[in-house]
């Protein structure tokens, strides 16, 4: 990945180079992926570090507005996408999420012998058993709270998992006189 994302900068340098956020010099020396993180596609976009890159581009928050069944499937040895970044307490806070971890499969691999790759399996049941058992129509209806997404203890707010922050309660001018 690395050596074909190291091509991907000399194929297109001089256009790189024209961002006068990066160091094409500090770019060509990376040897992470992280770094690259940090030289390339944080300055194109704008971020001032990688980390601000990956919070952003997580999809944990995301995960508490899920109201669609989704199936997650995650191989604990997946060099890209650490075991420890799981963001396993807000798949156990939302009824809508399941995820199948595996101790082996690599990044997007799950190969059986033969080549075939297995993932489809699960995926399908998965897919099979909320086709037939599932009440949609009931599901629907609940609210967050029913689902089980509640506010941070002792908060006076809702949190809202697509905008990133809680916000307080829209208090009428009666209740704060």
């Amino acid at each position: 990945m690395g050596t074909n994302m190291k091509r991907l900068v000399e194929e297109h340098a001089n256009e790189i180079a024209q961002n006068p956020r990066i160091d094409i010099e500090k770019v060509r020396k990376i040897r992470y992926l992280y770094e690259f993180d940090r030289e390339l596609q944080g300055p194109t976009w704008g971020y001032p570090t990688e980390g601000a890159y990956y919070r952003d581009a997580s999809s944990c928050d995301s995960l508490l507005s899920v109201r669609t069944p989704l199936f997650g499937l995650h191989a604990e040895d997946d060099p890209i996408a650490v075991a420890e970044a799981l963001p396993l307490q807000e798949i156990k806070q939302n009824p809508w999420t399941v995820l199948c971890t595996t101790s082996r499969g690599g990044h997007l691999g799950w190969f059986e012998s033969g080549g075939d790759r297995w993932f489809t399996k699960p995926a399908c049941r998965f897919l099979q058993r909320m086709s037939e058992g599932v009440d949609f129509e009931k599901l629907s209806s609940r609210s967050h709270a029913e689902d089980g997404v509640q506010e941070p203890n002792g908060s006076p707010g809702v949190f809202d998992p697509m905008r990133r922050k809680l916000e307080a309660l829209k208090q009428s001018r009666t209740d704060l006189e």
